[in-house]
């Protein structure tokens, strides 16, 4: 089991003895490149940043890379990627490079109120973008934080770093690959007494995720897990799965689902939409239906199931 450490400019400077006690009981370390001021949205660069990375370096210890995010808009987030880019190279960061996502400590964060969606299109832009670089991207976040301020199924192809001071990691899912398991220095390194962020690495940042099969991959698709469009291509494309195999499923599976209706005398779209478990909206939408109290005898309405 590989057992490592996170550190920023909070833990001030650190000795050389400190770094051969880290090297002797660490596996790797992660290394705090900065972050977004959560009031300013200014880019700051962790004041100890280039003094730790140059100690992990000289004493020859894996590391990783995270960044404090704030990011409002998949744009600021990959400014912040390009800010870690232009102090490092990414791609040497064994370790992975880590969007951190969570709520600021005034509880009032410029980016503390975006929907799950708006943040975690933010979080796979930083993510997507590191990759560009040549790096590893992942997110960091609690369990909680991950089930309801983002939407998990939309990360599910990035490694995810959690935060969890229990027996066990609660987050379960095929990509946890790091758990931070506590922040009182159970690994007992010198000189930081009983203050110091602990992690287990549970699966190594190559290691691939479990593959889905093309029909698992369609059944998301048609939950709208994938997006739509171009963004579906991409993501499919990015995550390795074949999107021209996926798409045939969908649209076999899609053809199944959808039966044509006539319209009979007595009808009305209500019962129509109950007949089929569904609603009047979803049959109005899918049939350009402007009233849905008129319809017509003989008029047919593509319904999905």
């Amino acid at each position: 089991m590989k057992h490592g450490i996170d550190i920023s400019q909070w833990q001030g400077v650190i000795t050389d003895s400190q770094w051969e006690d880290i090297k002797a009981k660490c596996s790797f370390v992660i290394i705090r490149v900065g972050y977004r001021g959560y009031g300013s949205g200014e880019l700051v660069l962790d004041s100890r940043f280039s003094r730790n990375l140059g100690a992990c370096v000289a004493h020859g210890i894996p590391y990783g890379l995270y960044f404090y995010s704030q990011a409002m808009t998949p744009a600021e987030a990959v400014e912040e990627a390009e800010f870690i880019a232009k102090e490092t190279d990414v791609g040497s960061a064994k370790y992975g490079v880590w969007c951190d996502s969570e709520r600021s400590e005034s509880g009032s964060g410029r980016a503390d109120n975006l929907s799950r969606a708006e943040r975690t299109a933010a979080v796979r832009a930083f993510c997507e973008a590191v990759a560009q670089k040549g790096g590893t991207g992942g997110v960091y976040t609690g369990y909680y934080w991950l089930r309801d301020e983002l939407i998990p199924e939309e990360l599910a192809e990035y490694p995810i770093w959690c935060p969890c001071y229990l027996n066990e990691c609660l987050y379960k899912g095929d990509n946890l690959a790091l758990w931070q398991y506590c922040s009182d220095n159970k690994l007992k390194i010198a000189g930081f007494g009983d203050s110091l962020d602990c992690n287990i690495l549970v699966k190594e940042l190559t290691e691939e995720v479990p593959r889905k099969s093309i029909d698992e991959l369609a059944e998301e698709v048609i939950q709208g897990r994938w997006g739509n469009g171009a963004e579906r291509r991409k993501r499919l494309t990015a995550a390795g799965y074949d999107y021209t195999a996926v798409q045939e499923r969908v649209d076999q599976l899609v053809d199944i689902r959808t039966v044509v209706y006539t319209v009979k005398a007595g009808d009305t779209l209500s019962g129509i939409a109950e007949r089929y478990g569904t609603t009047v909206s979803r049959i109005a939408s899918e049939n350009g239906i402007k009233n849905p109290n008129l319809i017509f005898v003989g008029q047919k309405l593509k319904i999905d199931l």
